[in-house]
């Protein structure tokens, strides 16, 4: 069962997506409440294991037969998720004082996080889509590519709320965030084959 706490972000994380800036008010921003932000990675794991088992099975047919085993996949894809998961907030803390956010860089942390699950929900659900064949695969990558945009503008209004700063700030943040992503996944693939 979901734990009061839980729910209560989750349904701010929410709020927010919707442009709702009272949703701040459902997060607990305690010492507690910020190392607890880092168990949403286990709401977001249905959603990841959708989208992995699609990837898998949707791989071309020269990449099964010469890629890794499953088994390698799968480890692939988990290291990916964990350490992208907490690349970002480690090199955050690393430099925010530098960058003026040492005051806010817990409240930003703990809504990121939170707001993640938010973030992985739809991907997962084009993802079933196309792996069950309702939808085709191209189309499924054309409406992927806009929920990364709207995903990458709640990223955007998310910095904006915790953090403050100027446009280029968050546009900077939400850009560096997606790269680090973006390399973290790619060094995976090579590691593995994956």
């Amino acid at each position: 069962m979901i734990s009061p706490s839980s729910s209560s972000a989750l349904t701010g994380a929410f709020e927010l997506f919707l442009g709702r800036r009272e949703g701040l008010q459902r997060f607990d921003f305690s010492v507690e409440g910020f190392w607890r932000s880092f168990g949403a990675i286990f709401f977001m794991l249905p959603f990841f294991a959708i989208s992995v088992a699609v990837e898998h099975r949707l791989r071309p047919e020269d990449v099964t037969v010469a890629g890794p085993t499953d088994a390698m996949f799968i480890v692939s894809r988990g290291l990916d998720l964990i350490l992208d998961w907490t690349a970002m907030p480690v090199l955050l803390a690393i430099f925010a004082r530098r960058l003026g956010i040492a005051r806010s860089y817990a409240s930003y942390i703990v809504v990121r996080n939170w707001a993640s699950v938010i973030m992985a929900a739809p991907q997962a659900g084009v993802a079933l889509l196309a792996g069950l064949g309702l939808i085709p695969i191209e189309f499924a990558a054309v409406v992927s590519l806009a929920i990364v945009g709207v995903m990458l503008r709640y990223h955007y209004q998310i910095v904006g709320a915790t953090l403050g700063k100027s446009v280029g700030f968050r546009v900077g943040l939400v850009a560096a965030d997606l790269a680090l992503s973006l390399v973290l996944s790619g060094v995976f693939t090579q590691l593995f084959g994956a």
